[in-house]
């Protein structure tokens, strides 16, 4: 069974996407070595304060017996550190009341949910503190410079149902796209971190080539757009989706992109031939899948088809993703066993 990746609206006007990163079977047992590398990263989050329980003695009772502070309340508190504009950031997040399981529960069981403020996820302000939802963003934190996570506003973790097999996705909050929320089952994900590692950064691909403020205009039509309309708004001409667009993508191949900017899997399989610059079907149902597989393999120097290596190229070209690249070389992640289905 694949990972699927399902664009979802989550309000008529705001587009969201629900993705993979090569094609392991979410519910498989652990690649070869993720024990080791699972062990690493709880480890890791067992260092990441900001990820940890607000009450650490585990009392449900504050200070003097007063009753014990909610999730919500909490989340409201903030950390001592935040800033006077980070503080500006989880108030309107509050005020907007964007800490809703309802986003998710059609994937699994929330088991919880965290704001984020300039890449520092905040105590939950929905559940409890999860072991597997802060290693998993711990590991991606690590590799990831705060200004790619900055865009990424509300983080959950939740346990997939038996028939679900989305392993993570993100999906806009507000109808400007100001603030997205990114999901992630941990279950499936503590089985294989490896999967979940090239999914999360795959997802996070998703984030940073749709920012309104330097990648997509959501006030052009469809009609209106001159470069690729996604379904959600028109890329901008220094957008990077566009620009690989430009690049690795012709009209013919285009013209089969459904107008809503949707994956069309069985284009994919017809795109996808022997040799094929894919990492597979799904990275060649869209354009957008197609720079998101690509980026994840990028990152951890996934072994693909040497037909890969000009658009693994387009990446060197931005020093923000050259960084994500040599952090986790230096954090030895190239090491592990990541793969995907080739054409």
């Amino acid at each position: 069974m694949k990972r699927r990746v399902i664009l979802v609206m989550v309000a008529a006007t705001l587009v969201a996407s629900s993705c993979s990163a090569g094609t392991a079977d979410v519910v498989s047992e652990a690649a070869p070595g993720g024990t080791e590398i699972e062990a690493e990263l709880i480890d890791d989050a067992e260092i990441n304060t900001e990820l940890g329980d607000p009450n650490p003695g585990g009392s449900d009772e504050g200070p003097a017996g007063e009753p014990p502070m909610s999730a919500a309340d909490s989340a409201a508190a903030g950390p001592d550190e935040l800033d006077d504009d980070a503080q500006a950031i989880l108030d309107e997040l509050l005020a907007n009341g964007f800490c809703d399981p309802a986003d998710v529960e059609d994937s699994g069981v929330v088991i919880a949910m965290h704001f984020v403020v300039k890449g520092q996820v905040q105590p939950p302000c929905s559940g409890d503190a999860d072991p597997r939802l802060e290693a998993a963003w711990t590991a991606m934190a690590d590799v990831t410079p705060a200004a790619l996570l900055s865009d990424i506003s509300l983080l959950a973790g939740f346990e997939g149902c038996d028939t679900c097999d989305t392993l993570a996705f993100v999906t806009t909050l507000d109808e400007d796209a100001d603030f997205f929320l990114m999901a992630i089952d941990i279950q499936a994900g503590a089985e294989d971190p490896n999967e979940l590692a090239l999914t999360m950064q795959h997802e996070l691909t998703h984030v940073f080539t749709q920012v309104p403020r330097t990648q997509l205009d959501i006030s052009i039509s469809v009609e209106e757009c001159t470069t690729y309309y996604n379904g959600a708004g028109c890329l901008r001409e220094s957008a990077y989706t566009w620009q690989w667009i430009q690049q690795f993508w012709d009209a013919e191949a285009l013209a089969t992109i459904a107008a809503d900017g949707g994956v069309n899997e069985e284009a994919g399989e017809a795109r996808c031939v022997t040799d094929a610059p894919y990492t597979g079907p799904y990275g060649a149902s869209n354009p957008e899948e197609d720079i998101a597989e690509v980026f994840a393999a990028y990152v951890f120097d996934v072994n693909v088809s040497t037909a890969l290596d000009e658009k693994l190229a387009f990446f060197d070209q931005y020093p923000e993703f050259r960084e994500v690249r040599e952090r986790a070389e230096a954090l030895g992640r190239w090491n592990a066993d990541y793969f995907f289905d080739d054409c």
